[in-house]
């Protein structure tokens, strides 16, 4: 099924047509592997300057964002290539973070496994209101530059684990010998 069929009218108006007056904010958020709690939050537009910690602002510093059902999404540019909805292979996906700010890149240092990431998609208007979702995706690679950081997405691919996991031994199936 097509994700065009779960989101609201206003926003596939907002997909195909450019002169809305709401947009489509795409959001991210990467879970630390060990914690399984969330390490960043970012977003490829912004609505609000953020004020809260910790985005507290300086003389040298102001950040922009949008805030979503509570949470702070600090704005970076991005450019993401969304899943395909092939049944033949797992969902795969790339992004790419426009860190000119060199905000992500210390963090992704410091990572030690693939992390979770949480996909998703909500109108400028109604930021409480998450119209499509894209969950079950984990880092698999980064790689970064002075002023970008390349991310490939995807999902586990469960058609290419072994099943049944057992060989049909005496051991594991003595019934049958």
């Amino acid at each position: 099924m097509s994700r065009l069929t779960s989101m609201s009218p206003e926003a596939i108006r907002a997909v195909f047509s450019p002169d809305m007056d709401s947009d489509l904010i795409f959001l991210l958020t990467i879970y630390d592997p060990q914690t399984g709690l969330p390490t960043v939050r970012l977003a490829d537009n912004f609505t609000q300057r953020l004020t809260l910690a910790p985005y507290t602002e300086t003389p040298t510093e102001v950040y922009y964002g949008v805030v979503s059902r509570g949470e702070q999404f600090l704005f970076l540019p991005m450019e993401l290539t969304l899943p395909s909805e092939e049944e033949a292979q797992a969902p795969k996906c790339s992004l790419v973070l426009r860190d000119v700010t060199r905000f992500v890149t210390p963090i992704i240092r410091e990572i030690s496994g693939p992390p979770k990431v949480k996909m998703e998609l909500i109108l400028s208007k109604t930021p409480n209101t998450v119209e499509a979702s894209f969950v079950g995706f984990y880092i698999n690679s980064f790689s970064y530059n002075s002023d970008s950081v390349t991310a490939e997405l995807s999902m586990i691919d469960y058609e290419r684990e072994p099943f049944p996991m057992h060989s049909f031994t005496a051991p594991y199936f003595p019934g049958l010998f």
